[in-house]
């Protein structure tokens, strides 16, 4: 590993000359051994106004919770691909403002990522944001094919992921592809998704009851329905507020799910 450079007035000048000269960050701290955040620094302190263009290098916090939450969340409702650029969208109903700005708050305290709010047609809602850290960094959790909704799943066996991940990573699927009022629903498309809903369910001592929606018929994949019990529902609820309190939301997850006002029963996909 090459040594890096220690900073004295020559350095500061090239710093200075090559940003005027329209140089990232990025590749002045390269070219001159340094971090990317120390060139900045140096920068502001020679009142340079620096533009930042908010690229992700890595997580802000090594915090299995949050990076389980994001996982489930991006799983059930993320979509991502390269178009001039690592694009990510995470669909949304435009009225649950309250969902929506605690995923953008999730993307800043992991990621420290800034999103744009798009809405679309019949409430649609996409949360935007290009990251190729980001775009990549999923693929160390999940696995997935061309057709992500009909193939998600985890990478790996749940004995794999820590105890804390599994918690964020059930709240996020649930936040996304599930219904909790009177009982747990989760319906998903993905066979191996809902392999690690059960896995996940039965690790944290629940019984859960599973149904195959057989739709070949309609053209459609088979549609996986989980359920719980009432009691248990109520049970599974309070671990949900329990782990949201960990990530700094006190609301609770009725608040923060939502439902549209008439609507009573689970989505399907």
């Amino acid at each position: 590993m090459k040594a890096k450079n220690k900073i004295n007035k020559e350095l500061k000048e090239k710093f200075f000359r090559l940003y005027n000269k329209g140089t990232s960050l990025r590749t002045i701290a390269q070219k001159l051994k340094v971090s990317p955040n120390t060139v900045k620094k140096y920068l502001l302190l020679q009142g340079i106004n620096v533009k930042s263009k908010n690229i992700v290098y890595d997580v802000k916090v090594k915090d299995d919770l949050l990076i389980g939450l994001y996982c489930g969340i991006w799983a059930g409702d993320g979509t991502q691909y390269l178009d001039n650029g690592y694009r990510i969208k995470i669909c949304c109903h435009s009225q649950n403002k309250e969902l929506i700005k605690f995923i953008q708050d999730l993307l800043i305290n992991l990621f420290g990522k800034k999103s744009k709010l798009v809405e679309e047609e019949r409430n649609r809602a996409l949360i935007r944001f290009n990251s190729k850290f980001i775009y990549n960094y999923v693929r160390n959790f999940l696995e997935y094919k061309d057709k992500k909704t009909y193939t998600v799943h985890l990478k790996h066996h749940i004995d794999k992921y820590s105890k804390q991940f599994l918690r964020g990573f059930i709240l996020g699927l649930m936040l996304s592809d599930g219904y909790l009022k009177e009982r747990f629903y989760f319906n998903t498309t993905s066979k191996g998704l809902a392999k690690d809903m059960t896995l996940i369910l039965e690790n944290l001592g629940f019984r859960y009851n599973e149904y195959i929606h057989d739709r070949t018929k309609q053209g459609w994949k088979d549609l996986h329905s989980i359920s719980l019990t009432k009691q248990n529902s109520r049970r599974i609820l309070g671990i949900f507020d329990e782990t949201l309190i960990e990530t700094g939301y006190t609301k609770g997850f009725s608040k923060l799910k939502g439902y549209i006002e008439g609507k009573s029963g689970p989505a399907v996909i």
